[in-house]
């Protein structure tokens, strides 16, 4: 049988440039770790801002779509600052659907953690005829409605995220997107 002559093993200096080569390799694996999840958050959050603002335009353009069908000489629509009635028949003579900003309540702001406190948005609330109103969108920075022309109108909606974004130095690392669209009302007569 053949003796092994060298059974020594690692030496301690051996071992410690293998630890210290080990630890360099997982933090810089654990940074791209966090740098990646950190960008997937910032992405999920814009998606959901993105996706708020366009369906809440998609709902107003739709019902504003709607404005003086069947209403004779009932105005079609009334704009009054940041708020919108759009007046139809389609249940009652006469049905009135409301879009207007509300701020947060202050158990409101408690209850969502990380709530921004420098630039507190607002949210877009709907009242149909006389019911309640229900917000229909949060994180609304700014909502406006401009008669462009007496058949059409055009409605800006600015959301923002509702967590800061670390890497995104503006705004308080608040991230906003606005979006437009300027819709033709079918009934009205011109």
């Amino acid at each position: 049988m053949k003796r092994l002559r060298n059974n020594r093993g690692y030496t301690i200096i051996e071992m410690l440039v293998a630890v210290l080569i080990t630890g360099i390799l997982a933090s810089a694996g654990f940074e791209f770790y966090i740098s990646m999840h950190n960008q997937t958050l910032a992405q999920e959050e814009i998606s959901d801002m993105q996706q708020a603002s366009r369906a809440s335009l998609q709902e107003i353009t739709k019902n504003l779509r709607m404005a003086g069908y069947r209403v004779g000489t009932h105005p079609a629509y009334v704009i009054n600052g940041d708020s919108l009635m759009i007046f139809y028949s389609g249940t009652q003579p006469i049905d009135t659907i409301l879009y207007f900003l509300a701020d947060y309540s202050t158990d409101e702001k408690a209850a969502i953690p990380g709530f921004p406190q420098s630039n507190s948005p607002r949210k877009l609330m709907k009242q149909v005829n006389s019911g309640y109103a229900e917000m229909f969108a949060d994180y609304i920075r700014r909502v406006s409605f401009t008669a462009v022309s007496p058949s059409s109108v055009q409605v800006v909606i600015e959301v923002q995220t509702s967590m800061p974004d670390e890497d995104y130095n503006y705004n308080n690392g608040y991230r906003t997107y606005a979006a437009a669209e300027t819709v033709n009302l079918r009934n009205v007569s011109l």
